[in-house]
């Protein structure tokens, strides 16, 4: 999914929709699975869907989001500063 490949279009890799989403969510902090799903379909198309929950469990793996079951939102968690001793 994340390594290149000769036929990989650029604009549905699992990359490019993590980067719409990260982008969105730095803006917004908090915003609703469905209307977050609908700006990544408004950037990159309807067919970005299927690339949509592979991107949201990059983003959740290096620690860059949050999901919220309750309120079925996706949270942005900014990074921490480094600490320089």
């Amino acid at each position: 999914m994340i390594r290149p490949e000769k036929h990989l279009n650029l604009n549905l890799c699992v990359l490019r929709i993590a980067t719409i989403v990260l982008s969105h969510l730095q803006r917004h902090r908090v915003e609703s699975f469905h209307i977050l799903l609908q700006k990544v379909r408004n950037k990159a198309g309807d067919d970005a869907e299927v690339w949509f929950i592979p991107a949201l469990d990059l983003l959740f793996l290096l620690g860059r989001i949050n999901y919220l079951p309750q309120r079925d939102t996706v949270e942005y968690v900014a990074p921490m500063p480094e600490v320089v001793t």
